[in-house]
């Protein structure tokens, strides 16, 4: 069967690995080379256990416009036949638009919802649906297909205390996969936050790595700690309070190093910034074994002071889109 999967743009190359270490004989390219999104040919079963992507939807018709006019995309839709909605009472149709359009996403939406309820006379419910047709338009191109995901995959841990700068873990699977961890490593996050890298780390590998979560805020760790325990993974992780300028105070060695330091949220000044990612950067370098994975807004800023420690090489780095904003992770070794 055919799915369209959308993932963190930026991060289309770790989807696809992943999923063909769930499922080998999967088929996988990237859907008309538009960024986020892979058409793959899998069970869907393998599809639900995968840690990068965001939603999966059953594609079931895609087509080119030649002006793409409401008349247009009205005479394209009726000739649209979905076997699901012969089964179900109730359906809703969400849609996302790319490009220069004299119509809004709640236009596309409006339009395929009177199409299909005239074609099925089935109801129109936006909260307690049945099926969730997608209808999405990139440019002039089109596509639709039933989304199988209520929310997002990434949103697959319970969380009673949020942290106002945490990443998704979709970008966490991201940033462990890129550290390269083996089994009997021992990874340290200095400044865990709400604990998502932690948690994502343990659900990953259990106990065969050892797993530090550290933050500066006993309320942070606290929310971390409830955060993994709700979750049941509380068991694979150990919780410090420390400050991750000064780590060499708190731990003598780790093998990798994984983390999301402040944007510059907690953090006011730009100058504070930048002695603290300095401060950070050597002090690691003082229990850090082997790679450590960092995720920054700051890039040229980070970058520049990378190269000023002398202590490390840049050995990847790639940008990450998430939210509206651009992110870049760099992957650094030391020297």
């Amino acid at each position: 069967m055919q799915f369209l999967l959308t993932c963190d743009p930026g991060l289309e190359d770790i989807a696809e690995s992943e999923i063909k270490e769930k499922d080998k004989s999967s088929r996988i390219e990237r859907f008309f080379n538009f960024q986020g999104k892979l058409l793959v040919n899998s069970k869907i079963e393998k599809l639900v256990e995968l840690h990068s992507i965001h939603h999966i939807i059953k594609l079931i018709k895609t087509f080119h416009l030649k002006q793409a006019t409401i008349n247009e995309i009205k005479k394209e839709l009726e000739n649209i036949d979905i076997e699901e909605m012969e089964e179900v009472n109730k359906f809703r149709v969400t849609s996302q638009r790319f490009g220069d359009h004299n119509f809004s996403s709640i236009d596309m939406q409006k339009i395929a919802g009177e199409v299909f309820l005239e074609k099925y006379r089935k109801k129109v419910d936006l909260e307690n649906y049945d099926l969730n047709i997608r209808f999405d338009l990139i440019g002039n191109f089109g596509f639709v297909g039933i989304q199988l995901t209520r929310e997002s995959l990434y949103k697959r841990y319970k969380k009673v205390f949020n942290h106002q700068a945490a990443i998704k873990s979709t970008i966490a699977f991201a940033m462990l996969k890129l550290a390269n961890l083996k089994n009997k490593d021992v990874l340290l996050d200095p400044m865990c936050g709400s604990g998502t890298i932690p948690m994502e780390a343990a659900s990953l590998f259990s106990n065969n790595i050892k797993i530090i979560a550290g933050d500066k805020s006993q309320t942070c760790i606290n929310g971390a700690k409830e955060n993994a325990s709700i979750n049941k993974l509380q068991d694979f992780i150990e919780f410090k309070i420390l400050d991750a300028t000064k780590l060499e105070k708190y731990i003598s060695n780790v093998d990798k190093i994984v983390t999301n330091p402040p944007y510059g949220v907690r953090i006011a000044k730009k100058a504070n910034l930048k002695d603290f990612y300095k401060k950070f950067l050597l002090s690691a370098n003082n229990v850090l074994n082997e790679r450590m994975v960092i995720i920054t807004l700051k890039a040229n800023m980070f970058r520049n002071i990378v190269f000023s420690t002398k202590k490390y090489k840049i050995f990847h780095e790639r940008v990450v889109e998430s939210g509206g904003i651009y992110p870049h992770i760099f992957v650094l070794e030391k020297i």
